[in-house]
């Protein structure tokens, strides 16, 4: 995935002073609290492998849902866009989903 912060915002501001507004209260936020970020990638299911479901005691993939489709996508596109709003680069988000105990 190409990380863009540009291209993720645009289509939501009318004007470029909106988006500086908007994009300041995000990254003040993400400043007061790191956690903040960790907590939209977990919530946002950024992180998130396809479904299974267990048959006779065997996970399978489950069988494909669009309405849970649909929802997932829903999810992950407002945790990436709150995410660029808080100004979080790309390498930033692989540092924070790294493991900690490697």
């Amino acid at each position: 995935m190409i990380w863009s912060r540009l291209s993720l915002l645009r289509p939501l501001f009318q004007t470029r002073r909106e988006a500086r507004d908007v994009g300041r209260r995000w990254s003040q936020a993400a400043r007061a609290n790191s956690d903040l970020q960790l907590d939209l990638i977990r919530f946002g299911g950024l992180l998130s492998g396809q479904a299974v479901e267990l048959r006779d005691g065997i996970p399978e993939l489950a069988p494909i849902d669009p309405l849970r489709l649909a929802y997932e996508a829903g999810r992950r596109d407002l945790a990436t866009q709150l995410l660029a709003l808080m100004g979080l680069s790309y390498p930033e988000m692989n540092r924070l989903m790294e493991n900690e105990d490697e």
